[in-house]
């Protein structure tokens, strides 16, 4: 039997154990605790999402989701469940499976993409926070009084300060904002940290 690469994982307490997920050349594999196997061809793969998602207890946890052409989702993360409210972080054998799992994927669909980051509607959303958020805190900073008013250079230094926020607003926006990339050119920051 030729070597692919595996990664195990169980999702929840609900799930009766781990699952088995396999990157073939020609598919992703999934192995249920039942021996049911389930395939989805790279061929079909019409979108990748990469992101770094981390939840309650899990504040390492990486999404690795894939979207067929017939609307099947996949969605897979380095979080085990090993027991009642415990994870286990299994980027060890997470990261090099969604290497290869890319690897296999650009070979068979060469036209996908990966997006990285959050999807668009998420990160518009975001952004329509964020911007009530710098409003806010710029109206608080010029209207709420201090001691230092009645200095005249006080409004100039309030006005000052909102305009340093927004560079550093604008970086954070730029950052955060999703990309598309080649498969062979995900960056490193879209996949659990490797450890030394």
């Amino acid at each position: 039997m030729a070597e692919f690469a595996i990664y195990r994982r169980r999702q929840n307490r609900l799930s009766r154990g781990e699952r088995e997920w396999r990157a073939e050349p020609d598919a992703l594999v999934n192995v249920g605790v039942s021996g049911h196997v389930r395939r989805l061809p790279w061929r079909d793969v019409v979108s990748v999402r990469l992101r770094a998602a981390p939840a309650p207890q899990r504040p390492w946890r990486y999404v690795f989701e894939l979207r067929s052409r017939k609307g099947e989702r996949v969605v897979l993360d380095n979080a085990h469940y090993a027991g009642e409210g415990a994870y286990e972080d299994r980027s060890a054998s997470y990261t090099p499976f969604v290497r290869a799992a890319l690897a296999a994927l650009a070979a068979a669909n060469p036209r996908v993409r990966a997006l990285i980051g959050e999807t668009q509607k998420r990160y518009f959303f975001l952004m329509l926070v964020a911007l009530v958020v710098l409003g806010a805190g710029a109206y608080a900073l010029i209207a709420a009084p201090t001691p230092f008013d009645a200095s005249p250079i006080a409004a100039p230094v309030k006005f000052a300060l909102v305009l340093a926020m927004l560079p550093l607003f604008w970086s954070l926006v730029l950052r955060a904002m999703p990309r598309g990339v080649a498969l062979k050119e995900v960056p490193a920051r879209a996949l659990p940290p490797t450890l030394p």
